[in-house]
């Protein structure tokens, strides 16, 4: 397989679409349902009691990560990991799809898994504004890392007076 994104061959860059897809589906998944999975009830301290009171705090929210309340670091890590790599495969799909003439309905999906996941990660995750940095910063990064390629690509796309994408996707479809 060349490593040059411009010269991948199209049974290349179908298998690293299948990959991708398969990365992007356990990466939501494991994001939803996180190691150890998601408290079913409320927790409360001490154990007799139902509600928050002056008596009682509430140790457990139901639907929360049971991770990030036994390690907040290993949470992080994992969550942070985890989004990164789901990040990286929607990049990666929409950069082999690039100039293909489904290109505009690819860009909303990728981006609409991207929102999806950022809604499904949040919803177990507790809600502090670190926390959504995180998460934000560790979708982005795989789309700031592709700057080059897609700079690399715009100036290849002057030079040759291509405006549908990479050459190699407009070969592959003759």
């Amino acid at each position: 397989m060349a490593t040059d994104p411009f010269n991948i061959t199209s049974e290349a860059r179908n298998s690293l679409l299948v990959v991708a897809t398969l990365i992007v589906a356990v990466t939501f998944q494991a994001a939803i349902n996180p190691p150890g999975g998601v408290w079913q009830d409320d927790r409360y301290k001490p154990s007799n009691c139902t509600e928050v009171t002056s008596d009682c705090i509430r140790v457990a929210r139901a639907g929360r990560s049971v991770l990030y309340s036994q390690s907040k670091i290993r949470y992080g890590i994992f969550i942070f990991i985890n989004t990164m790599a789901f990040s990286a495969a929607t990049s990666t799909i929409r950069f082999l799809l690039r100039g293909s003439p489904f290109q505009t309905e690819t860009l909303i999906s990728v981006y609409g898994m991207n929102f999806a996941y950022a809604a499904a990660a949040g919803s177990v995750q507790p809600q502090t504004v670190e926390t959504w940095v995180m998460l934000v910063v560790a979708l982005s990064l795989p789309y700031i890392f592709r700057l080059p390629y897609i700079i690399k690509w715009r100036k290849l796309a002057r030079e040759q007076d291509v405006s549908q994408g990479p050459p190699v996707f407009q070969l592959a479809a003759c």
